[in-house]
This record gives structure tokens, sequence and C-alpha cells, in this order.
């Protein structure tokens, strides 16, 4: 019985870290969920920010549902241990054993849903990236137009004749 509950108490700890990365997770999602509300509602919105808001809409509330099923899942998994370390103490082996099961396996799920959700937040990135390499100002940044020694040097010879010009002209 005492190493039942040892293998239990294991498990333990990890639930609580889990729970607060999902937490997390849910407050970054609510910032970014408040900030979009605040674009969006500017009047300054063109076509193609309302195309990627609805697409980000999408993203963001299934992201939402999936922390919230994780959130759950081990919330209970996390009382699923709780009572399989109260019933090994009370020497209820085997029930304590199929709530242990039944913990494990809500981390799986909470687990596998969160790689999900993961999956969709890196489409979601993807998105931003799309549209920053859709744009053209960033073509002209990276690609800017070369400019040849022989046309450097007459524009300089162009700027010298205008200077002299107005050298000139503020003698008279």
């Amino acid at each position: 019985m005492q190493q039942d509950i040892l293998i239990i108490g294991v498990l333990f700890p990890a639930i609580p870290l889990m729970m607060i990365n999902f937490g997390n997770r849910y407050s970054v999602l609510a910032t970014l969920i408040r900030n979009l509300h605040d674009n969006a509602v500017r009047d300054n919105t063109t076509p193609d920010d309302a195309a990627r808001f609805l697409r980000q809409i999408a993203s963001l509330r299934k992201r939402l549902q999936l922390i919230g099923i994780v959130q759950t899942c081990a919330a209970t998994a996390f009382v699923a241990a709780l009572a399989a370390m109260i019933a090994m103490y009370l020497d209820h082996v085997s029930f304590g054993s199929w709530l242990f099961f039944t913990s494990i396996v809500l981390l799986m799920v909470a687990m596998s849903l969160f790689m999900l959700e993961i999956q969709i937040a890196n489409r979601a990135l993807d998105v931003h990236l799309s549209d920053l390499e859709d744009r053209q100002e960033w073509e002209a940044y990276l690609h800017p137009p070369r400019i040849s020694r022989r046309s450097k040097a007459a524009a300089k010879r162009a700027e010298l004749a205008a200077t002299k010009s107005n050298d000139d002209s503020s003698l008279l």
C-alpha cells in the first residue's frame, strides 16, 4: 500500500505545474483576444485586415475551447489522484488503482489536446508570417534598389552643380 501511494505521489506534483502552464496560455490567449477586439473595433480596418481578423477569430475560438477542456481534464485528473491517494490510504487498493488509472488517462487526454492547441497556435502565427510576406514594403526593405557607381557620380555632379549655381545666385 505504501508503494502505491508513492507512485501516485510522483504524479501528484506534476498536475498543478501543468495547470499553471495551461492557465498562463489561457491568460495570453485572453490578452490576444482583447487586443484583436480593440484592433477590429477601430475604424481604419482594411478589407485585408478584416479577412485576417476572421481567420484569427476562428483560430482563437477553437484554441479557447481546447484550453478549457484541457484545464478541466487536468483539474479532474488532480482530483482523481487525490481520491486515489485517499483510497490507498484507507486500504481500498483496487478502487485507488482505478482512480489512479483514471487520473493518468485524463492527463493523457489533456496533453493530447494541448499538443493540438499548440498546432493551432502555430498555424495562427503562420497567418501573420504570410501577411508579412505579402506586404510590398518589405520587398523594398529587404532588396533595396542598387545604384551603380556611374549613377552615384552623376548624382554628386548634379548636386555640386546645383550648389554652385545657388552660390553664384547669392552673389548677385
